[in-house]
Formats: structure tokens, C-alpha cells, sequence
């Protein structure tokens, strides 16, 4: 029984082998279309890292597509997202290597300054949106590079120049009312109120909290006053009272006390001059749409069949 069992088991097996591979085979189609769709809907979802992945399978699979370079430029603009600055303006300084001349060379140029303005950067960022304007004068990307320029001389407080920047925007621009509106309102930038930090410093140098009180911080004043008073007080008594090892000590922390003094004075003046023209850049709204810069069309794409 056993070796009838086994027998039936050997031409089970050996059916196996002998039947055509299509029974079992199942397959796995690759759309270009698809799959580079599928890329996008991600990315505008703001699935950043998984969108990264699908456009790296679709340059994978289709590496002659011709848009292979649009699915370049899109993982750039995932890395910009991402927070990525450095992995974006590798992406953007390949793609305009390698074809200067090409559909997403400008696009990319502006993206790097994108990557330095978001990044905190904006003098670098300035040289990119100036190249991007004066090279690639396209009607969106030379708008969006005037109109992030503009953005760019406001983070450095340099009001007029940023009011010149957004007035260079075309009408007819989706950016153009904001832009106006800006122009204009950038030039208040000019007319802020500011301490000075050189006077707060001299005037905390002749009498200790005079200086915060140059910046209406009283109570920071107050203390300044009484803390250098009381150690001034303790040094000279010391010495009058020949306790010169007392006295030094006593002197030496003061000394500590005294420039403390000066110098939370000076800061305090850069503090309340960069908070003022903050608060003033925070009233504006960047109404800048990178999506002008990701448009969607696209050529047919092919199908890629797979077996197993």
C-alpha cells in the first residue's frame, strides 16, 4: 500500500513539472501611466517618502520614458517637502547638469533657491531666483522667481529693494494682486520703530539699568540697578574697611555684574528690533503655489509584463 502511495505521489510530482508554466503563472503588469500617476497622487496626499519611492521604481522600469526627467524633478520637490534641502538640490543640480537647456532645467534652478530660502538662507537663495528670472523667463517661473525675491529681501529687512522685487511681477500673474499689495506694504517696513543697540549699551555703561529702561523693559531695569548698587555698595566698604581680600572678590563680581549688565542691554535692542520686523513679515501671506511649478502633462506612456 505504501508503494502504491508513493508511486502516486512520483507522477503527481513529474505531471508537475511537465505542465505548461502558464498554469500557474500570474502576472504583474507595470502601467507607466499608472505607475507615474500613482507617484503623484502621493505627493499631492503629501505621502512624500512613499511618492519618492514610486517615481524611482517608474525611472527603474521605464528608463527611456520621456518622463523620466519630470519623475527627477518631482522627487526633488518630495525632498523639498521632506525637509530634505540637501538630497533636493542634489536632485535639482542633476537634472540641470545634465541638460541645461532641458524642460526642468529653469524649474530646478529655482527649486535650489527654494531649497536655501525655505532652509533659512535667503542671500543664497537670491542668486538662484535671479538666475532663474534672467535665464528662464518663462511666464510662471520668472513671475514665481520676481515674487520669491521679493520674499527674500523682506527676511533680510531690506524693504525697498523687496518693494522693487514684487512690483517686477506681471499682470495677468495669479500672483500679481498679492504682489501689488505687498509692494506697497513692504515699503512700511522702512518707518518700524527700532532701538538702537550702541545707545542702550552706553547709557547701561553709565548707570547700570539705565539701558532697559531705554527699552521699557523697567522691571529688568530695576534689577540691573539694585544688584550693581548693592555689590558697588559692599566693594567699597570692604576696601574702606581694609578687607582688601573681600573687597576683591567683591569687585571681581561685580565686574561680572557690570558687563552683564551692558551686554543684556545690547542684546535686549536686537531682540525688540528683530521681533518688531518679525511680527510686521508675519502679517503678509506667501501666496506662492509651487504647484504652478509641477504641471501635469505628460506624454502616452507603455506597459511593462512580468512573470512568475
Amino acid at each position: 500500500m505504501k508503494t502504491v502511495n508513493l508511486h502516486i505521489l512520483i507522477l503527481i510530482f513529474l505531471g508537475n513539472l511537465l505542465l505548461p508554466a502558464g498554469v500557474y503563472a500570474e502576472q504583474l503588469v507595470i502601467d507607466g501611466d499608472r505607475q507615474f500617476e500613482f507617484g503623484r497622487e502621493l505627493m499631492h496626499d503629501g505621502k512624500y517618502e512613499p511618492a519618492v519611492k514610486e517615481f524611482e521604481r517608474f525611472t527603474h522600469f521605464f528608463p527611456d520614458d520621456r518622463r523620466v526627467p519630470s519623475a527627477r524633478y518631482l522627487t526633488g520637490v518630495c525632498y523639498l517637502r521632506q525637509g530634505r534641502y540637501k538630497d533636493a538640490r542634489q536632485v535639482f543640480t542633476e537634472i540641470f547638469s545634465s541638460n541645461p537647456d532641458g524642460e526642468f532645467a529653469g524649474k530646478s534652478v529655482f527649486m535650489m533657491g527654494e531649497t536655501y530660502y525655505e532652509e533659512g538662507f535667503p542671500e543664497k537663495a537670491e542668486y538662484f531666483f535671479s538666475e532663474a528670472a534672467k535665464k528662464y523667463p518663462s511666464s510662471d517661473l520668472k513671475n514665481a522667481a520676481f515674487y520669491r525675491l521679493g520674499w527674500a529681501r523682506m527676511r533680510e529687512h531690506r524693504w525697498k529693494e523687496a518693494s522693487e522685487e514684487f512690483g517686477r511681477v506681471e499682470k495677468g500673474s495669479s500672483l500679481y494682486d498679492s504682489a501689488q499689495a505687498l509692494a506697497k506694504q513692504s515699503l512700511k517696513g522702512e518707518l518700524l520703530p527700532s532701538k538702537d543697540p550702541v545707545t542702550a549699551g552706553v547709557m547701561a555703561g553709565v548707570v547700570p539699568g539705565l539701558g532697559h529702561v531705554y527699552l521699557s523693559r523697567y522691571k529688568d531695569a530695576a534689577v540691573a540697578f539694585l544688584l550693581n548698587g548693592l555689590f558697588i555698595w559692599a566693594t567699597v566698604e570692604s576696601f574702606q574697611q581694609d578687607h582688601n581680600v573681600l573687597g576683591g572678590i567683591l569687585a571681581f563680581f561685580e565686574l561680572g555684574w557690570y558687563a552683564g549688565n551692558i551686554y543684556s542691554a545690547v542684546n535686549g535692542a536686537h531682540k525688540y528690533n528683530r521681533k518688531v520686523r518679525d511680527d510686521f513679515s508675519k502679517s503678509f501671506r506667501d501666496r506662492l503655489d509651487l504647484r504652478i511649478l509641477t504641471s501635469r502633462k505628460g506624454p502616452e506612456g507603455v506597459l511593462l509584463t512580468f512573470q512568475f
